[in-house]
């Protein structure tokens, strides 16, 4: 009896070194699982920069309008001067730095003197093609102008003042806005938005009318506009 049940231990000894072997005792196999490989990850670090500086001399125009598309807007008024200054910084990122480095060349600032605009304006590829391009600016507008900017991605901030009877205009798709304005302006406001928070601060807005979206109200006596917009982000308007 002994003998028969010795030979049967060593039978399913065998027979489990067997099924090791042959990798039948592994029945933890994912039938869903993905076998191919971790896949092909493009590398977006490598990035180019290039710095830029522009100063105009206005001939009667009364607006300055800006047109960004990725990249932060800042904006100030001056006072004395009849002169435009424009500075920042191009930047292109791609899978080497070489490749960036030479689609620098695709990243223009146009600078267009019309009869009562001065328009400044990114122009780059419609098809980034795994790269990405930023234009930062840095702005400063005699105090007398008209601002009017429009940007996509990233920021825009400004510290201006309001020209009697004049615009501040403010639009953004992604980002958010900051602007600081004298707590003596004059303008009819309003801020609207559709995800994010809307702020006024150190000024008195009275004829306020408010909803989780907009707020609109009078700055002094109303006399100028001052509008500002974007669908993702936060308005902050503070008085000095």
């Amino acid at each position: 009896m002994r003998t028969t049940t010795n030979t049967f231990v060593l039978a399913l000894a065998a027979l489990f070194a067997i099924l090791v072997n042959f990798g039948c005792a592994d029945i933890s196999v994912n039938p869903n699982a993905d076998v191919t490989g971790p896949k092909n990850i493009v590398n977006t670090k490598a990035k180019a920069k290039e710095s830029f500086s522009y100063n105009v001399d206005l001939t009667g125009q009364l607006k300055l309008k800006v047109e960004g598309i990725n990249g932060q807007i800042n904006v100030q008024s001056v006072s004395g001067t009849n002169q435009v200054t424009v500075s920042g910084e191009k930047e292109v990122a791609a899978e080497t730095y070489s490749e960036a480095k030479v689609n620098l060349k695709n990243v223009q600032v146009e600078i267009n003197k019309l009869s009562n605009d001065l328009l400044i304006k990114t122009l780059q590829p419609n098809y980034s093609d795994g790269k990405s391009y930023n234009v930062d600016y840095s702005i400063t507008v005699p105090s007398h102008l008209n601002v009017v900017i429009e940007n996509v991605n990233g920021s825009i901030s400004g510290k201006l003042n309001v020209p009697q009877n004049g615009t501040v205009d403010l639009n953004l798709q992604n980002g958010s806005i900051k602007l600081d304005v004298p707590q003596n302006t004059s303008a009819d406001f309003y801020a609207s938005l559709e995800n994010g928070s809307i702020a006024v601060q150190n000024l008195n807005l009275h004829n306020r009318v408010e909803t989780s979206k907009r707020l609109q109200g009078t700055l002094g006596n109303g006399d100028g506009t001052i509008s500002l917009s974007t669908t993702n982000g936060n308005i902050n308007v503070y008085g000095f």
